[in-house]
């Protein structure tokens, strides 16, 4: 859809935001400003030209374009990211951030966890885009605001909140029997407003493997289907106080080779649910009370039938206060872990606990952001992190800022508890994983053409790896991660453009060899032009070589590739549009894991309805 016909949503979604969903508005004077608000880099709202961070933000408009890609695809395009996946649709994916590995990354749904605590990942394939109205990424080390597993960052989704009166539908099919279509509807009842959202959407996909991937490979099709709910009522009972309920759910049935000869699918569900009490206590207070649990439950039929079921209670207490100068951001949060399994855990119970304090400042010139956070964890006892943040504006929209900053990984289940089995168990004695990184950021934020470069350093201690006599897992790694990445937006008239590009050096610190599945170079860019009625646009995405193995041996190596995805919309009517998408317009053959396959030339076409 056209960015220009969606900006009136837009800029009502934001004032929703600011006054909603985020724990507390910008108290400070300020003036008004078109940039948009984010809240992932220091758990406050503040304008994005103001943010230190490394951020990305992936709109409403970005993701209603999106057509048939998968939101790793999506991240992979527009949020600088590098990505793999074991085949097609609700195959399992992985993202990796500046380097880092996938268990790495915090995955947050309206400030929720959701994630397998026994392989310790997120299941980004069975997050549905119809769903979600932005995205942020944050790239860095995040454990002082959000405690373990966020060395690499933070990538918070932010589903389709309540708000205006709007009601929505599309449908759409495309290729290898794609078929898609979700409905959705806001309304407002004096001092409730109340948000729906479904959706549907089935494939039959290709196969998933190809012949070298060994003794699994099946030559036949691997259907996704998914189904997907999403409820959010807020109310406010009195002036300055509300009331919310926000429920996110996704059924995903993946069929997916084991071997030949049987038929085996994963379903898996997910679901985020949240009671909050938002709550002014003074002209310079606010609270936010969150009572939460997210759910990862997957059931594998097949050649090797078995069950996972993660379950994490989740409670925050966070107080948003203008003191000092600036605003500061205290609290407490509490999680417990459970594992249910039909394999027999040692232990299937864990708990954090945590304590927060983040502040950010602006004075005249100088921005200030600092962070820190004790976790008293279950199973490994205390563990403190910190971050400290200093930019300097010396022009109007120029800046220029440095950080220092520390991040933890828990150790999974898996590593700590999995029971012995074929003489290989997991180790109760395993340290977290530890990190410090620097970075250093040139931007420029304003008017028609925006943009920056960040250098960035971390050092990854304490690594879980499979001991020499494969029986058990042992902290005995180090990673060495660093690299640089230029970004660059213009808005002119009829024409869009960014691009985006990281060089990178990921690698083990003892041997110099690169980390599995990660690239020196990738990035992506686009143009695209909007006139009266019509939209369109073209995407390129590109990586550099990579490693299937943490040997790096020439047998596993898979060669760069660049995408090249095509997009336009029409407006029949200012409620009615039809978009068309062609991705991998050149019939691209690569590999993002050895023994996978990845989607050729497809064409997906949609009809969209929205009335607001």
């Amino acid at each position: 859809m056209f960015p220009s016909r969606r900006c009136p949503s837009a800029l009502r979604g934001l004032g929703l935001l600011v006054s909603s969903t985020l724990p507390l508005a910008s108290l400070a004077a300020e003036p008004q400003t078109l940039q948009p608000v984010v809240v992932t880099a220091t758990r406050l709202p503040q304008p994005i030209d103001t943010v230190l961070a490394d951020l990305r933000v992936i709109d409403a408009d970005t993701i209603a374009n999106a057509g048939p890609m998968t939101l790793t695809e999506l991240l992979q395009t527009r949020g600088g990211v590098e990505i793999s996946a074991t085949g097609g649709p609700g195959q399992v994916s992985s993202i990796f951030l500046r380097g880092s590995n996938a268990s790495h990354v915090v995955l947050l749904i309206d400030g929720v966890r959701v994630n397998s605590a026994t392989a310790g990942t997120n299941a980004f394939e069975n997050l549905p885009l119809a769903q979600i109205e932005r995205i942020e990424i944050l790239r860095g080390v995040g454990s002082s605001l959000y405690g373990a597993d966020a060395i690499g960052g933070v990538i918070q989704v932010f589903t389709k909140q309540a708000g205006a009166d709007r009601a929505e539908a599309s449908i759409g099919a495309g290729r290898w029997g794609t078929r898609e279509a979700s409905v959705g509807l806001g309304r407002k009842f004096g001092a409730t407003r109340l948000s729906l959202q479904a959706g549907w959407r089935e494939s039959e996909s290709f196969s998933a493997t190809n012949e070298n991937a060994s003794f699994s490979f099946e030559p036949d099709r691997d259907g996704y289907r998914n189904s997907n709910l999403g409820l959010n009522l807020d109310h406010d009972w009195a002036e300055g106080q509300s009331l919310g309920l926000h429920v996110m759910g996704s059924r995903g049935a993946t069929h997916f080779d084991a071997g030949p000869g049987s038929d085996d699918v994963n379903r898996q569900r997910l679901s985020s649910t949240a009671l909050e009490s938002r709550n002014r206590l003074s002209a310079d207070w606010r609270s936010l009370l969150r009572l939460a649990r997210g759910a990862d439950h997957i059931r594998t039929d097949g050649a090797f039938p078995g069950f996972v079921d993660t379950d994490q209670d989740q409670a925050t207490w966070q107080n948003d206060i203008n003191a000092l100068g600036g605003q500061w951001a205290a609290g407490l949060d509490w999680r417990r872990e459970k594992v249910s399994s039909d394999t027999a855990y040692t232990v299937s119970t864990r708990t954090f606990r945590a304590v927060f304090v983040g502040y950010t400042a602006r004075f005249d010139a100088h921005l200030i952001e600092a962070s820190a956070r004790h976790d008293e964890d279950s199973q490994f006892g205390g563990h403190g992190t910190g971050k400290l943040a200093y930019g300097y504006r010396f022009a109007p929209q120029w800046r220029a800022s440095a950080s220092l900053g520390t991040a933890f990984k828990a150790p999974s289940f898996n590593d700590l508890y999995y029971p012995s089995a074929f003489g290989f168990s997991g180790n109760p004695d395993l340290k977290p994983e530890r990190a410090r990184s620097a970075e250093l950021a040139l931007r420029h934020d304003g008017g028609a053409l925006q943009g920056g470069l960040v250098l960035f350093r971390s050092s990854v201690r304490d690594l879980i790896a499979v001991d020499p006599s494969f029986t058990t897992v042992i902290n005995v790694n180090r990673a060495r991660l660093r690299g640089a990445t230029v970004d660059a937006s213009f808005s002119e008239g009829i024409w869009t453009a960014r691009g985006e590009f990281t060089h990178q050096q990921a690698e083990d610190a003892d041997t110099g060899t690169r980390l599995v599945r990660r690239a020196r170079q990738f990035g992506s860019a686009s143009l695209s032009a909007t006139t009266g009625a019509w939209r369109a646009g073209v995407e390129w995405v590109l990586s550099g070589e990579r490693f299937g193995t943490a040997a790096n041996t020439e047998a596993s190596r898979m060669g760069g590739y660049g995408l090249v995805n095509l997009n336009a919309s029409w407006f029949v009517t200012p409620s009615w549009s039809l978009s068309a998408r062609l991705n991998n317009a050149a019939d691209k053959r690569y590999e993002l894991v050895q023994g996978y396959n990845t989607p050729g030339r497809n064409l997906f076409v949609s009809l969209a309805y929205a009335a607001l």
